[in-house]
This record gives structure tokens, sequence and C-alpha cells, in this order.
């Protein structure tokens, strides 16, 4: 009897120990507590480039005239499905698709604009992304996660 009291209480011991400290269920291989992430509020919706999701905005349409002439069209759009262009005949660059859209982020990346950029900021940022001093007409449309529209014309 008193072997069978000693193996009962080692077994019972056992199976105590084992769901108290084990993780045997089927999520056993998952930590048991997740990491925080922080979201502000602001990125919820879209991202932006700060987080990684995006660069903030869903389109984004540049033309740069200099001089009266063409100079610089740069175009993205994920609307629908990611497209990008690139041209600036300053340089005799004429680009599509994947390759417009890594020059296009590297613009993105350092001019860094938000909706609540003010816009000659915006475009004294782009010039100088460009190595332009002056433009005869400078038109950028920037459709924002959010539903916001920064529309920029100015011709001189």
């Amino acid at each position: 009897m008193r072997k069978l009291n000693a193996v009962g209480t080692i077994v019972i011991t056992g199976a105590l120990l084992m769901g108290g400290c084990g993780n045997f269920g089927k999520n056993a291989d998952k930590p048991n507590r997740e990491e925080a992430v922080i979201i502000n509020e602001d990125e919820k919706v879209g991202g932006s480039i700060e987080t990684g999701d995006g660069y903030g905005f869903t389109s984004f349409d540049l033309e740069i005239d200099v001089d009266g002439k063409d100079a610089i069209d740069a175009n993205y759009d994920v609307t629908k499905k990611a497209n990008a262009d690139y041209e600036n005949k300053l340089q005799n660059i004429k680009l599509k698709d994947n390759k417009a859209m890594d020059e296009l982020n590297k613009m993105f990346i350092e001019i860094r604009i938000t909706k609540d950029t003010p816009q000659q900021e915006v475009i004294d940022k782009v010039l100088q992304w460009f190595g332009l001093e002056t433009y005869s007409k400078f038109d950028l449309e920037v459709d924002f996660d959010d539903g916001t529209l920064l529309n920029i014309e100015d011709v001189k």
C-alpha cells in the first residue's frame, strides 16, 4: 500500500509540475507575452514613412518646367496597383515601374512631406532634391492616405 501511495504521489506531483510550469498546449512555440506595438493614431490607416508601411500618400504627381520647357515629370500611384514613372530631361533619365520606383523612393525618403508641410517648404525640398534653383512652372498634386489633398500650382 505504501508503494502505491508513493507512486501516486510522484505521478500527481509530476503532473502538477508539468501543468503549472510547462507549456505543452497547441501554442507551445508561441511566447506567453506578445511585444507591445505603439501606433500613433494618425498612422493607423495607410501608414507613413515613419512606420514603414508607406510614404503617407497614395499618389504623387509632379511636373516641373525650367525656362518654359518640360524638365521633370514624376508620377507615383498605388490606389489600384503600384505604378511609377520618372523622367528627368535635364539629366536624360526616363524610367518606368520598378526602376522609377527606386529613384522616387530615394526622393520620398529624403524630402519626407506630410499633409502639414507648408507649401513653400515642399517646393524648396523638391527643388533642392533635383538641384534646381528656379523654375517656370511647379505643379504638384499629392493624395495623402487620410484623404487630404495637397495641390501646388505655381507659374512664374
